[in-house]
């Protein structure tokens, strides 16, 4: 049978924890043998390893560091720290206050320390890189027993292809839990992935139009790049999802209308809508001047607007 986490800790109590902690908790016992009740040090990087993952990860920490700062300024105040991780769960930078700076020691949570979840157990940052998703652990749902007071709220960062660049985490040490705003600071640590996340796609895809498929949500937002002719040069990792976009058909340069059409999903029709709108709106209403920015015809334009409109 399988246990939540509150009922490995002995605390069962009313609270059902979230399917992705219990996971995690599972593959903790059966894929890593991990004790819980074992104290846990984390392996750090030389200064060498350091300056080499850094390297590597140099796009996506010039992007993360201003964001990070201003995250920093909204929950500092809540006895928030920001912690930046690679897709290795290294620990790259962190914004802390100076009160935290014995805990951050103690905790491990220092700069080169290595977060994975297959040796830390469940955690922030290696659980968020480890399923691509975001993750709330409150006080209690860590899986060793000494980060039992420990809280992270962590989102995965994408990259302008899709791929998983880094992990945005926030952490809290200490008696006073933050559960009960939990969904507020995910949602804001959310916020924060897809505004780096756009940075890095705008960046790399500039000089090209950017077109949303629609609202953002979790930590990705469906943005596309395409071209004069309407085709598709880039998707980032929710428009990719979406869509079922692939570096194979962009590779192909497929027209994002025609894309659209043959989605699987049944949202596709208000991608569409959304993508003729953003379209209408930089072309100041011109209809002649959207049609030719989607690659499509203007008759095929003035169609779509009208299936588009209400019965």
């Amino acid at each position: 049978m399988t246990k939540t986490a509150g009922e490995w800790l002995g605390n069962p109590g009313p609270r059902i924890s979230p399917k992705e902690i219990v996971r995690s908790w599972e593959r903790c016992e059966a894929d890593y043998g991990l004790d819980p009740s074992r104290a846990w040090t984390a392996d750090v990087l030389s200064g060498a390893e350091f300056r080499n993952a850094c390297a590597h990860s140099s796009l996506i920490l010039r992007a993360a560091l201003p964001e990070m700062q201003h995250l920093f300024e909204l929950v500092k105040g809540l006895g928030l720290m920001v912690l930046l991780a690679n897709p290795e769960a290294v620990l790259l930078d962190r914004c802390i206050d100076e009160m935290q700076l014995s805990t951050c020691r103690r905790l491990c949570l220092m700069k080169g320390a290595i977060w994975d979840e297959c040796a830390a157990g469940t955690n922030g940052v290696g659980t968020a890189l480890r399923d691509g998703c975001p993750i709330a652990l409150t006080q209690g749902e860590h899986w060793r027993f000494c980060f039992s007071q420990l809280e992270s709220y962590a989102v995965p960062v994408f990259d302008a292809t899709g791929q998983v660049a880094a992990a945005l985490n926030v952490a809290n040490f200490g008696a006073r839990t933050t559960r009960s705003f939990a969904p507020l600071v995910l949602e804001t640590v959310q916020h924060s992935s897809r505004r780096i996340e756009e940075q890095l796609f705008r960046e790399y895809h500039t000089g090209q139009r950017i077109l949303s498929l629609g609202p953002a949500e979790g930590s990705s937002a469906p943005l596309v790049a395409i071209n004069n002719d309407g085709e598709v040069m880039g998707a980032t990792h929710a428009a990719r999802s979406f869509v079922g976009l692939t570096d194979e058909s962009i590779d192909k340069h497929v027209n994002l209308l025609g894309e659209l059409e043959t989605g699987r999903t049944m949202n596709f029709r208000r991608a569409e809508q959304n993508v003729i709108r953003t379209a209408l709106a930089a072309e100041s209403g011109n209809a002649t001047a959207a049609a030719r920015r989607l690659g499509i015809s203007r008759a095929t334009l003035y169609r779509k607007m009208k299936d588009a409109r209400p019965d």
